[in-house]
């Protein structure tokens, strides 16, 4: 009998799949075996893979857009806008029961149904460049190539998610302000830190 939560069941078992196996690899009837719901059902509560897809995207990757996007348009130090934006987004995506590193990190963003997705994702860093090249404009940065200083970023989130995958997490908050910190740290001035 399928509960209410079947449909967050199916993108857990499914983000778990997705990290072991692949995206391209995982199946649909894999899916509902580990819900343990049989496949018609699965499509009851999504279409088909791509849509699993998207919403666990959608889940880790819509509100950091806006978020991001607002820290650009703040007024003062840089610093602190990127480092709140950080703890919300490491502290968020700690709490996510989802094994979300293999969005990022495997198949799914090379596949081309998905390319809306991969698209996203590169408009994210964009913002995330911008408001990087603010920090160096400003002084508050040492000076680095915002793409090299996106990649660090992105680096240190892919392994918040690993480690949120693997670890039981008792403070996400405080957890969330330590991957701040450390990555404020690498880019702020040494007569700033």
């Amino acid at each position: 009998m399928e509960t209410a939560d079947t449909r967050q069941e199916i993108l857990i078992q499914a983000s778990k799949l997705f990290k072991r196996l692949g995206y391209r690899a995982t199946t649909t009837r894999e899916i509902a075996k580990a819900v343990n719901i049989k496949q018609p059902s699965l499509f009851h509560h999504f279409p088909n893979k791509k849509a699993i897809v998207e919403e666990i995207f959608a889940l880790s990757l819509n509100e950091a857009a806006i978020r991001i996007d607002e820290a650009c348009r703040q007024q003062g130090s840089v610093s602190e806008r990127l480092h709140q934006y950080l703890v919300w987004d490491f502290s968020s995506l700690h709490r996510m029961p989802m094994a979300m590193s293999a969005i990022y990190t495997g198949d799914a963003l090379k596949s081309p149904e998905l390319a809306e997705l991969a698209d996203k994702l590169k408009a994210f860093y964009r913002s995330l460049e911008d408001l990087i090249a603010q920090g160096i404009r400003s002084g508050e940065f040492v000076e680095i190539d915002p793409a090299l200083g996106r990649l660090m970023v992105a680096s240190i989130t892919i392994a918040h998610l690993e480690y949120a995958e693997e670890a039981v997490i008792e403070d996400p908050d405080r957890l969330a302000r330590e991957g701040a910190d450390f990555v404020l740290r690498a880019f702020r001035r040494p007569e700033q830190a």
